[in-house]
């Protein structure tokens, strides 16, 4: 969802992985997905949170569960993604236009909406809202990153109190990245704070609740800092479903952080968490093969990656040179990243290691993301063979010490390098140790070292002293300019050589073009044309070398209804307003 700076781009490998995706420019929907019964109003739900909510502020929003909150839950949008079609719907918009010139967008607001103190939603509030973002007294740098094109602020123009104008300083691909950012804040309540330039200080954790003026399915009801917030349903909220009933269904939507896994299992077993999302793969099969109320679902992969990549950069942050060191000059080489891509039999990795709740990947874009993965792109499937045949053209040779395989240099010199994985990441441990082996029978030695995530991270993003790394990305979006910083050269997410001057390689100053153009054009096939000639070039010089996607695991009380787990967050919550508590006799 986000559209952020190459530097939020991508969230690696932690949390707001989120959605985001194309939608058509001129959309008009009563937005009641056709997969989801009519519920019973009434009930109550608890959701695990991982960490404690920090603000109820969405400007102020920058972890995840109080971007759960916040951006999904207490407050509208003017479009949403549809997480079982993969497509936007209008939200608090009934429609809206872009122009042919790719600048202009005609946003008309739904009749009679309301906030949830009953004062009238308008588009003086939808203006207002644009400009808090862009205020940096406020320092939102989240969303006034995600609704900044290319270092600029988008115009808006009030028509009437229905219709409003967007004007973006720059031609863009997708406008909807932007519109499913925008919640829409109350005038009335926030302009004071505005006009002091002091919006950072409003709506806190501790704030009273009903001075939380929202625009979503709930409002917050009560706050007990750091251990949950109660929501309840917002009176004026303008959905129905089709037999006319106001959404959301339920009374009560209670998020709770309970942060240990144990603790969250025997909770969901004990009945007092309802739904919990990202559950251990081992809890997954004790809830699948137990007899409980409490059942595992398997949403499939999520906009993520496990992959490896090599260290490409010339010289450390020292400035010692790493360009005439023995194993840049290997990993320099396309043909062994190749052969290390074939050496790797993902589908173990993915069917066995991961107990099947795994995906294999052969390019940078995650499975989860059906909207953009290029189906055609050629499979660096398991290959021992041709995994060999690359190393040898490129000059290694295998010899045998005993009955073990040794590789070896065209200078006589031993193949060996240390992989670099996430302490605290059991299924990347678990993948390492498979790579490890799976690379033996080329005769190549890999030393695996566990490193915790901050040490991890600033080897390759600051000091640039590493061999390789088994890490990953979890996307921000599904539209391809989420991944502009993994994908651009001189961003700081370009994993194996980030921040460059000017593209290294040939290989890279094509994907810098293209990934402008695709960016210019709002013609769909011809972006999808462009996405997938980048797609290509990345496999066939294998920066990155691609693993798996992992799926997003839920596990929930049988009694919840119309639960569909996505891979997209906010997962389960996706459709909070129609989930609902079967009554029991």
């Amino acid at each position: 969802m986000f559209k952020i700076k190459p530097i939020g781009l991508i969230i690696l490998g932690l949390v707001l992985a989120a959605c985001s995706g194309s939608g058509p420019s001129n959309n008009s929907s009563n937005n009641n997905s056709g997969s989801q019964v009519l519920g019973q109003t009434g009930g109550s739900l608890v959701y695990r949170v991982q960490a404690p909510i920090k603000t109820l502020n969405y400007l102020m929003a920058d972890d995840e569960p109080s971007v759960l909150t916040t951006l999904f839950l207490i407050n509208g949008r003017l479009i949403e993604l549809d997480h079982e079609k993969q497509v936007h719907v209008p939200s608090l918009a009934e429609s809206y236009t872009t122009a042919s010139d790719g600048r202009t967008v005609d946003i008309v607001l739904r009749d009679g909406l309301k906030f949830s103190d009953g004062q009238p939603l308008t588009t003086a509030d939808v203006d207002f809202t644009m400009k808090a973002i862009y205020d940096e007294r406020t320092k939102s740098t989240l969303f006034r990153d995600a609704m900044m094109v290319n270092g600029k602020t988008i115009e808006t123009k009030i028509i009437d109190p229905k219709t409003i104008q967007f004007v973006f300083p720059e031609k863009v691909s997708s406008v909807e990245n932007y519109l499913e950012n925008l919640v829409v804040l109350p005038k009335h309540v926030l302009y004071e704070a505005y006009t002091q330039g002091k919006l950072a200080e409003s709506l806190k954790i501790d704030s009273d609740p009903k001075a939380v003026i929202t625009s979503g399915p709930f409002v917050v009801d009560s706050v007990q800092i750091g251990e949950r917030v109660t929501l309840k349903r917002n009176p004026n909220y303008w959905k129905k479903d089709a037999s006319g009933t106001q959404l959301p269904y339920l009374d009560t939507l209670v998020l709770e952080t309970v942060g240990d896994a144990n603790n969250t299992l025997a909770r969901l077993q004990q009945g007092t968490i309802s739904i919990a999302d990202r559950i251990r793969t081992s809890d997954f099969a004790t809830l699948s093969t137990n007899q409980s109320t409490v059942k595992a679902h398997d949403a499939g992969p999520g906009l993520n990656t496990d992959h490896i990549f090599f260290n490409l950069n010339p010289t450390k942050k020292n400035g010692e040179s790493l360009e005439s060191t023995l194993k840049y000059k290997w990993f320099s080489d396309a043909r062994f990243r190749k052969a290390i891509a074939y050496a790797i039999d993902r589908n173990a990795i993915a069917g066995t290691t991961l107990q099947g709740l795994a995906t294999p990947v052969y390019g940078f874009v995650p499975a989860g993301n059906r909207a953009w993965l290029d189906p055609n792109l050629p499979k660096t499937e398991y290959d021992l063979d041709r995994a060999k045949a690359l190393l040898t053209e490129a000059g290694f040779s295998q010899r045998m010490n005993g009955d073990k395989p040794e590789l070896y240099d065209n200078e006589g010199n031993r193949v060996s390098f240390t992989l670099i994985v996430q302490t605290e990441n059991e299924p990347r441990k678990l993948s390492a140790a498979v790579v490890q082996q799976d690379l033996e029978r080329l005769g190549i030695a890999v030393q695996l070292a566990p490193v915790d995530t901050p040490g991890l991270t600033d080897r390759w993003t600051n000091s640039f002293d590493y061999d390789a790394i088994l890490f990953g990305l979890t996307g921000s979006g599904l539209d391809p300019s989420s991944f502009a910083g993994f994908l651009m050269s001189s961003a700081a997410v370009h994993q194996w050589h980030p921040k460059q001057a000017k593209p290294t390689t040939e290989w890279e100053a094509k994907i810098d073009e293209l990934f402008g153009q695709q960016a210019q054009t709002t013609d769909h096939a011809e972006r999808k044309r462009l996405f997938n000639e980048i797609q290509g070039i990345i496999a066939e010089n294998m920066p990155v070398i691609p693993i798996t996607s992992r799926h997003i695991v839920s596990a929930a009380n049988e009694n919840v209804r119309n639960l569909s787990p996505s891979g997209i967050l906010p997962f389960s919550l996706w459709n909070a307003d129609r989930l609902f508590v079967r009554q029991t006799q």
